[in-house]
Order: structure tokens, then sequence, then C-alpha cells
């Protein structure tokens, strides 16, 4: 029996190898997304990082806050998952690319304003009592950071518009420093929760 066991997992192995599984297709692009956009429903799956973060990148393209919040709260509740240990994506589309490379500077900022009022990352949802209290306040405050890579990202030669939910550009008093420093016009995102 066990020698039909190791048979199969060598044959296994060896289809693995000549006939790897094929690549998930990519993120949707900026104007997939806006053709789509009462969808509200991210494309992107897994439980990593990086998918997490192509999943803020749609719900910014979507205009979706509510998105967007639930899964930077997500992403905080991994507590394993450092912002700045965030993969460099290498994302062939440049417009893509630069969206991607803004959005940990808003991990960061709502991250970090938690962690500095004693909530820091792995904190329990509901916290009774003193004892529970003084051992929060009691662990290291450790701040989040941005990635090297995003340093990298090329801002945009050419100003890239994301429309607004009524489909016009978004006005100058609510756009986004952030973005605009990538060539882009957004509105600014609602990252903060809690």
């Amino acid at each position: 029996m066990s020698h039909f066991t190791i048979k199969n997992l060598f044959s296994s192995i060896y289809n693995s190898l000549v006939n790897p599984a094929p690549k998930p297709p990519l993120p949707p692009t900026i104007e997939w997304l806006l053709s789509h956009r009462q969808q509200r429903r991210a494309q992107t799956a897994g439980e990593t990082p990086l998918a997490s973060l192509y999943r803020m990148y749609e719900y910014i393209v979507l205009g979706y806050n509510a998105g967007l919040r639930t899964e930077i709260e997500w992403f905080f509740n991994h507590p394993s998952w450092a912002v700045a240990a965030i993969p460099d994506p290498k994302d062939s589309d440049p417009a893509r690319y630069a969206i991607l490379s803004v959005i940990p500077h808003f991990l960061t900022g709502a991250f970090n304003r938690l962690i500095e009022r004693g909530l820091p990352r792995g904190s329990p949802a509901i916290i009774c009592g003193d004892e529970a209290e003084e051992e929060l306040k009691s662990k290291a405050v450790v701040l989040e950071s941005a990635p090297a890579w995003v340093a990298h990202v090329p801002k945009l030669s050419e100003e890239l518009i994301i429309p607004n939910s009524d489909g016009g550009v978004p006005e100058k008093q609510i756009r986004s420093p952030q973005f605009l420093a990538m060539n882009i016009v957004v509105s600014q995102p609602h990252t903060l929760f809690v």
C-alpha cells in the first residue's frame, strides 16, 4: 500500500513540474473596473498581503469606500502582515502600479493612528476590564512604514483621472494629494476606521 502512495506522490510531483498550474489572470484594468463600477465586488481573490493590496486598488478605482475600509481593517487584523513587507508587485500596467504604490501610505497612516492611541495590530475586538487594557498599554509601540519599493515606482507621464461616482472629475478640494503626486486625479479615499 505504501508503494502505491509513494508512486502517486511522485507522479503528482512530476505532473506538476511538466504541466504547471496556469497563472491566475491579471487583476482587472482601470478601464474594466470603471465599466463595471456597479458591481462593487473585488475581482482579486486570495488571502495574502498582495491580494489584499490589489483589492484595495479595485475599491479605490470603483469609488467604493465601504469596501476599501473593510479591506484595510481586514489587513490591520493580520498582524503578521507588516506593511513594509508587502512584496513589490512589479505590475506591468503603469497606472495600476502607480495606484498600488500609493496605498501603503494610507495603510501606515490608518494603522499608526490606532497604534499610537494604544491599539496595536492583533488586538482583540473587545477589550474588557482594566487588566486587558493594561496589557495593551504594556505592549511595545511598533509603527508601520511603507515598503521600500513604493519610492521607485515612476510617476505617470500623463494625468490619469479616475471619475467620481457621478462620472465627473473630482473637485480640487477633495482630490487626494498622495495620488496627485503620482499624476492621478481621484477623490481622497476614506481610509481611517474605528
